[in-house]
């Protein structure tokens, strides 16, 4: 079955991690940047690999080598066996298992991680190391091994990954009545026109669904601050000089007795359905994973 794998010699540990470290970082050059010896090390190891296999396993691409689709595909078989071998060995040691998650910046800090620490504490505790990804990007990721968990709107999910659903992200308008004139309640129309706005702009679904809103309601809208996330708008919240539109996750940063908060209603447009989703390689080659997303789907449920 696999006697053949012994017959040759060019095979070892080494070479695989270094295979694996070429395809994560792209290419030789941005695995060992300025470092040639190093270079010329990965060249060597992946020349050797490609001799075992029979198949060339990195090409030149202008000055850089880049893996080929057997390099890549290789890499992928790879990842996944020292995966496991790490978790056999976490195991026979009686020591935790690493997984990885990435989420956008906001559900990891207001979901993520003030619930984690119960997965990290329990029976059968695992270590945890998080991202703040882009959410093609944790689709790409997922797709190539390198997470085991991704959090992430469901419409961005392909049929190759599976998932649990976590639940409904909902948004509001939130304003510190430090900027309210009067007694007078203002409505969402008058935050967006009035008010200096905090906004995000980086996710790209958001800014225009935001966008589309303001249109519908007559406006030219022109926030006084662009931030790249969530948390970053809801710090320049709470600084009392901005309002913004927000996750109503973010809510418990804001103190209910100096910032109100205006949702439902036209608001409900941004809402988008949240999902814990994996691939199902990992399934066949962590077992405990599927403890672990039954648990997590609990754990991570949004509050309606």
């Amino acid at each position: 079955m696999y006697e053949s794998l012994f017959d040759d010699r060019g095979l070892s540990l080494d070479r695989l991690r270094a295979l694996l470290e070429v395809r994560d970082a792209g290419s030789i050059a941005e695995a060992a940047p300025g470092d040639p010896v190093r270079q010329s090390q990965y060249s060597r190891q992946l020349r050797e690999l490609s001799e075992f296999f029979g198949v060339k396993l990195g090409r030149r691409q202008g000055k850089l080598l880049k893996l080929t689709d057997e390099g890549t595909r290789l890499s992928e078989v790879v990842r996944e066996q020292l995966r496991s071998l790490q978790d056999f060995r976490s195991e026979c040691r009686a020591d935790s298992s690493d997984y990885a998650v990435a989420a956008g910046d906001s559900l990891l800090q207001w979901l993520v991680l003030p619930r984690v620490g119960e997965l990290a504490a329990g029976k059968r505790p695992a270590r945890f190391v998080t991202s703040s990804l882009r959410t093609h990007e944790i689709v790409r990721q997922l797709t190539d091994g390198k997470i085991d968990f991704g959090i992430l709107r469901r419409n961005a999910i392909g049929s190759s990954l599976k998932m649990a659903p976590l639940g409904i992200l909902s948004y509001c308008a939130v304003a510190p009545t430090s900027l309210i004139k009067g007694h007078k309640r203002p409505a969402l129309r008058e935050i967006l026109a009035d008010f200096p706005m905090a906004v995000q702009t980086s996710d790209g679904q958001f800014s225009r669904q935001l966008r589309e809103i303001t249109v519908s309601l007559g406006l030219v809208f022109r926030p006084a601050l662009a931030c790249q996330s969530f948390p970053q708008a809801a710090r320049a919240v709470r600084s009392g000089l901005f309002a913004g539109v927000l996750p109503k996750i973010a809510l418990a940063d804001l103190s209910a007795k100096s910032h109100i908060v205006v949702d439902g209603g036209i608001l409900d447009r941004l809402q988008r359905e949240i999902v814990l989703a994996w691939s199902p390689r990992i399934m066949r080659v962590r077992p405990g994973a599927a403890r672990l997303v039954e648990q997590m789907a609990k754990l991570l449920r949004l509050e309606s």
